[in-house]
């Protein structure tokens, strides 16, 4: 008896939440954005070692090997996802000046293991060559890996200030060579702050594949797109500092947390009140600047601007982009629940669908649920100060099973799993696809088709005849 009175309770608090969800649609009201004028933006500065210092010289060792032919993602090969990445990489570190070259093996003959060579030298200023150098790369031959590093460290060898190389390979060396004895030698003839970082493009990080390469030193696995772009990224951070006259590390000096790490920031000096224009740079990586007034602005959409700010002698500067936007999920009559999870997966906001709502700035993973059989999370998704997001659900309906009273009933699908239990003269949703819904033997409503519409579905189920 305890049992049913539970349930019969619970079947209640269900009917009460589903009626609320079922009453008429609020007057329409008008959702303010902040003004980004008025956003309080947040400035920390620290302690930061500026001596005169030279930048890392970097190699990127990039695999062109046959194998790199194959699909990273059931898409795309993993050679067309590092030519984007490093295309883009090139381009930045162009606009940076900065001293960046490539090897490349495997890209022009088949079954040779000499063909290794300097693809793009390092500090290349010619754009245009970079661009059709990198678009030309085709997976085609061996794995020379150790020749090849080899090459690389000869670029490197007589630059007095850190020098790195990034070695990027689908797999383990097929020619016979040996990494770890090429490091040796270059260890032997004191070739000085010299290191190594590999990534194992379609592999996981503890691939037997990098055994032989992890002497070289911090190794990443990248089985996806998105973990070889983070490769790249947690690379770029690790090697961006730079050593002074002394042997002694220093880093960027001014940073942007942005919700898009990746965006790109454009620089200008104030000077006699006006601004003059020094450079771009992304968010995440950071520049290396001298002390003086700047302003910012960090190409979002839409832009945000700090107008005026100083880098102080011997003090790091991070900005960070404070400030909310607006958020809205459509469906149909806020039939949806929204929760904004933060990076800890824990809910820091809910609301319904179809009405705007104001988030703070921000990455975040959006789940969007229909209690108790719809669920999708939208994932690292970007708020931006004064942006209008929006996200559009398709592949559900919305259905509603009519009975003269209140009762709770089952749901199957197509292949008759039953789904769980919802309860009747209230809407729920669907994924599309066939059901089939159970009240009781006199009530069994077979062969409904839910479909991707914006309008609720209604399933009269009668009282039996007396």
């Amino acid at each position: 008896m305890r049992l049913i009175l539970v349930g019969f309770m619970f079947l209640l608090l269900f009917a009460q939440r589903a009626d609320a969800r079922s009453s008429p649609t609020p007057t329409p009201f008008k959702l303010e954005i902040p003004d980004l004028k008025d956003l309080q933006t947040s400035i920390e500065y620290s302690d930061e070692d500026l001596e005169q210092a030279l930048k890392p010289r970097v190699v990127i060792l990039l695999d062109s090997s046959g194998s790199m032919g194959q699909l990273l993602d059931r898409r795309k090969s993993k050679m067309f996802y590092a030519k984007k990445l490093f295309n883009e990489y090139l381009r930045y570190q162009w606009r940076e000046k900065a001293e960046v070259g490539m090897v490349v093996y495997g890209s022009r003959r088949k079954q040779d293991c000499g063909d290794t060579y300097l693809a793009i030298k390092v500090g290349e200023r010619n754009l245009t060559k970079i661009d059709s150098t990198v678009k030309q790369l085709s997976p085609l031959g061996m794995t020379p890996i150790a020749d090849s590093l080899e090459l690389a460290i000869e670029q490197l060898k007589n630059y007095p200030g850190p020098k790195r190389v990034m070695i990027y390979t689908d797999g383990e060396e097929t020619c016979g060579g040996d990494s770890c004895k090429i490091l040796e030698k270059a260890i032997q003839e004191k070739i000085v702050d010299l290191e190594m970082f590999v990534t194992g493009i379609g592999l996981d990080e503890k691939s037997k594949d990098l055994d032989k390469l992890r002497c070289l030193g911090k190794t990443f696995g990248a089985k996806s797109p998105e973990q070889l772009q983070q490769s790249l990224d947690d690379i770029s951070n690790m090697m961006g500092g730079a050593t002074n006259a002394q042997g002694k590390r220093v880093g960027n000096n001014l940073f942007v947390e942005s919700p898009d790490p990746k965006a790109t920031v454009r620089l200008f000096e104030i000077k006699n009140g006006e601004r003059v224009y020094v450079r771009d740079f992304i968010s995440s990586y950071g520049v290396r600047l001298p002390p003086g007034t700047y302003s910012a602005e960090v190409l979002l959409e839409p832009v945000y601007s700090f107008k005026e700010f100083k880098i102080p002698p011997g003090k790091r500067v991070t900005l960070r982009v404070a400030g909310s936007g607006q958020m809205t999920v459509h469906f149909f009559k806020g039939l949806l629940d929204v929760e904004i999870l933060n990076k800890d997966k824990k809910v820091v906001q809910s609301f319904s669908s179809d009405e705007p709502a104001i988030v703070k700035s921000g990455v975040y993973d959006v789940r969007i649920s229909g209690d108790p059989f719809f669920e999708k999370i939208e994932q690292k998704f970007k708020i931006v100060p004064g942006g209008k997001h929006e996200i559009t659900i398709d592949g559900i309906g919305v259905v509603q099973v009519n009975y003269p009273t209140n009762v709770g009933f089952h749901v199957f699908d197509g292949g008759e799993k039953e789904l769980g239990n919802y309860i009747t003269n209230f809407p729920f949703v669907l994924k599309t696809g066939a059901y089939r819904f159970f009240v009781n033997d006199k009530c069994n409503i077979e062969g409904i088709t839910v479909r991707n519409e914006k309008s609720i579905q209604v399933l009269q189920c009668l009282p039996p005849k007396k």
